[in-house]
């Protein structure tokens, strides 16, 4: 029998893969991409200096350019003050309002501070409240509230102008109004250590006054005096020939009605009392009245 001969190795019928890859490629066409390096160091260095200098030089405009026109509005003619708009004040004029406020005509609208100039006016007694604004390009706007002054106080060896409530604003000048009535036994020591306590005393006389001017008597019998005395204990002067109504405590209203009709009847007979008591706290129905 003839033997045939076979080679001891039988080659494998699938190429290697490194082969297969490289067919594969050439197929395609595809080349081979190495990914890119990132960048140096330098590199971005550079990147954000250039972002930093665009920044610098945007601010550096802005600042420039704010620079430039705060110079302008704080120098231009164009907003000096040509203008003074003045509301709420009875007492105090043109001239004091920039005299009191420390500025004037030709002043820089922006280089005039508000609020100082509102400190300064408020430093004058009369003037209780102030707002200044202003309205460009040249004026100056100035509310005032000021103090009503209701009745003269005596207050130690002085006189003071007293509000409607009672506070002791400004001590009294020849100027000032005078025709008032006048508020008496006020303490200049208790003033000094409890002015609360003795602002509400005064506040008392003022209401006594608020009553009698409800009172048709009071048109021909004007207040002259209200004397506050220990304990709350009131007396109200009236009319030229100094009629004494001694009130002592409340109610007001109700004690003065009373005394306007004994006063009303003996009126009617050609006479006028110079006390009238009402202040029987025991029988309060009673009213005393002595002649001249």
């Amino acid at each position: 029998m003839r033997s045939s001969e076979f080679p001891s190795s039988v080659p494998s019928e699938s190429p290697p893969p490194a082969e297969v890859s490289r067919k594969r490629r050439r197929r395609s066409g595809a080349s081979s991409v190495s990914p890119p390096s990132p960048p140096g160091i330098w590199s971005r260095l550079f990147s954000g200096f250039k972002l930093l200098s665009g920044v610098t030089i945007v601010l550096g405009a802005a600042v420039l350019l704010a620079w430039g026109v705060y110079q302008y509005a704080h120098t231009t003619p164009r907003f000096a003050l040509k203008r003074l708009e003045i509301q709420g004040a009875t007492k105090r004029g043109e001239a004091d309002i920039l005299r009191l406020g420390g500025f004037k005509y030709g002043d820089n609208l922006f280089r005039l501070d508000t609020a100082k100039i509102e400190q300064r006016l408020l430093s004058d007694p009369w003037i209780k409240k102030a707002k200044v604004t202003r309205e460009l390009p040249g004026t100056i706007q100035v509310e005032l509230a000021e103090r009503d002054v209701a009745a003269l106080a005596v207050i130690g060896e002085r006189l003071y102008l007293v509000t409607r409530t009672g506070e002791p604003f400004k001590e009294f000048e020849e100027a000032d109004q005078s025709d008032m009535p006048l508020i008496t036994g006020v303490s200049a020591e208790n003033l000094a250590r409890d002015r609360t306590q003795e602002v509400a005393r005064i506040a008392t006389g003022m209401e006594v006054l608020r009553h009698y001017e409800r009172i048709p008597m009071h048109k021909v019998h004007p207040a002259q005096e209200v004397h506050l005395g220990a304990d709350g204990i009131v007396t109200l002067t009236i009319g030229k020939k100094g009629i004494a109504l001694h009130l002592g405590r409340g109610p007001w209203r109700k004690k003065l009605l009373m005394a306007w009709r004994v006063m009303g009847r003996m009126a009617r007979r050609g006479r006028l009392p110079g006390i009238v008591f009402l202040d029987n706290e025991a029988h309060p129905e009673r009213v005393v009245v002595r002649m001249r």
